[in-house]
């Protein structure tokens, strides 16, 4: 605290009787002057040496990051420090720390990568208490009885007891680091706005001029397999699991009961007999009594005749090109690079966050943080450099965006010519596409499927009654430009057309 800060406090405290003891020089009462300007004076002295301290570690910092150091505390999972000798401007020899791999942590990242390229698009048959190979739960089981060490067990002390968790693996996978992106992490915020402990995600640091990532550290796995690894990793979560190969709605986070609950799929010893089920644990008032159950056959069929039909009313429907201009951007996210899906899924990240920063900064400045003219200079030169990341962005996210070229294959799944051939039956597209293919297909159109139960025990209800099918719809970010919405709803249509 300043001296000018406390003197209030301190007079105060003596004017109420009060006696302040310190453990080094003593006690201080009312009606000393002396004892109360020797007060002040150590204060002052206390201060001014914290203020020197503080200076002096964040200079050095300051000093350690612009020769590359890592001064960002403990080493991220798959690294480890080590000392460095860096020499400044003026020609000092400076000890650094960075960061290079860790023998022992190195092979455990790329063996999990390697496990999960190895499973995720290979069809699984659960029961028996297996679990998935190549899921985060199956991974972390594994090395658990294989008997690799976390990191907790290998240097820490509270931790040593600890095991594998999907938690620890998931945060461990979403590092940047690990393909050599300088990265800085960003912690989860509570409602008052406090921020935690808690990583919630990574902010990759790149370069002001061509907004490119900045690669800081050997990378542990490449830049290719790490943004192939994300796009996986984006599939994970409550009814996204991984894909057992055997039906079409089921594990994408597009089919629910109407209670609420994922529908998961049940394969029967024959195809007219598998269904899908409402997996809810247990009925809260309101809803549905016992089971939900409907024809994994029938609704599928009924998904896609929709989609078709929707796909056949374009032209007559401006509402359709809306869903139209959508899909044809699921499609070019589906089929493009996965670097340039996590570069823009990167620049949309340093957007928000450079917009979020820049509201902080108006709120500092409402506040009257920047009254004086040191500070009013201060608040100027911040938000040119939050505007500047913000604008450096969207042109990065501009110049993506127009070298995408969103157009929907519609030929393949209605060749021309067909006319009133049925589009999911004998000697259709839908009949010869595999399961994967038909999962894409209903991705790109389908937002969310909602079941409901059946009207009663023993009655056969419609399948149109039963399920409703929500179409997807643009989600446009705020600042994003309606032109290029535009423009992808008119090749949307010529496409359909």
């Amino acid at each position: 605290m300043d001296p000018l800060d406390a003197i209030p406090i301190v007079t105060e405290l003596l004017n109420l009787g009060v006696t302040i003891v310190s453990l080094t020089e003593g006690e201080f009462r009312k009606g000393n002057l002396m004892d109360l300007i020797h007060l002040i004076l150590r204060l002052d002295a206390a201060h001014s040496e914290s203020k020197n301290k503080s200076d002096a570690v964040r200079g050095a910092k300051k000093t350690a990051r612009e020769l590359g150091g890592y001064v960002g505390g403990k080493p991220p999972y798959g690294f480890r420090m080590a000392p460095a000798t860096r020499t400044t401007a003026d020609g000092r020899p400076v000890v650094i720390h960075i960061l290079e791999h860790d023998p022992d942590e190195v092979p455990v990242i790329r063996d999990m990568w390697a496990r999960i390229k190895e499973h995720k698009d290979m069809p699984y048959q659960p029961g028996g208490g297996r679990r998935h190979p190549g899921s985060l739960t199956g991974i972390c089981a594994q090395m658990t009885a294989d008997g690799v060490p976390t990191k907790g067990q290998r240097v820490g002390k509270k931790t040593k007891d600890s095991v594998w968790d999907p938690k620890t693996a998931m945060r461990i996978l979403r590092d940047p680091r690990i393909a050599g992106y300088a990265a800085t992490p960003v912690y989860k915020r509570r409602e008052d706005g406090k921020l935690t402990s808690t990583i919630e995600s990574y902010r990759i640091e790149r370069d002001p001029e061509t907004m490119k990532p900045v690669q800081a550290y050997p990378p542990i796995i490449s830049p290719d397999d790490w943004h192939e690894l994300q796009k996986w990793l984006d599939g994970r979560g409550q009814g996204k699991g991984l894909s057992r190969g055997h039906a079409v709605l089921s594990a994408m986070d597009v089919l629910f009961c109407d209670c609420g609950a994922v529908m998961t799929s049940h394969r029967a010893t024959t195809p007219n007999k598998a269904a899908y089920r409402c997996r809810r644990r247990r009925a809260l008032p309101g809803q549905h009594e016992g089971e939900c159950t409907i024809s994994m056959q029938t609704l599928d069929l009924y998904v896609a005749r929709r989609i078709f039909a929707l796909i056949q009313t374009a032209e007559d429907d401006p509402e359709t090109a809306v869903i139209l201009a959508e899909a044809a951007r699921r499609y070019t996210a589906q089929t493009e690079q996965p670097e340039i899906v996590g570069e823009r899924r990167s620049l949309v990240t340093e957007r928000a966050d450079a917009k979020h920063a820049l509201e902080e900064l108006y709120d500092r400045e409402e506040a009257g943080d920047y009254d004086d003219p040191v500070g009013r200079r201060r608040f100027r030169e911040r938000r040119e450099r939050l505007l500047g990341r913000m604008e450096r962005a969207e042109a990065r996210l501009a110049e993506l965006e127009e070298a995408a070229t969103p157009t929907l294959p519609i030929h393949l799944w209605l060749p021309l010519g067909a006319g009133d051939v049925d589009p999911v039956g004998e000697g259709s597209w839908w009949e010869a596409a595999t399961t994967q293919e038909r999962r894409d297909f209903v991705k790109l159109f389908v937002r969310q499927v909602t079941v409901s139960k059946a009207s009663g025990a023993g009655r056969s209800t419609p399948v149109e009654k039963r399920a409703t099918v929500e179409f997807v719809r643009p989600e446009q970010a705020e600042g994003d430009g309606a032109e290029a919405n535009e423009s992808r709803q008119r090749e949307a249509l010529a496409e359909a057309g």
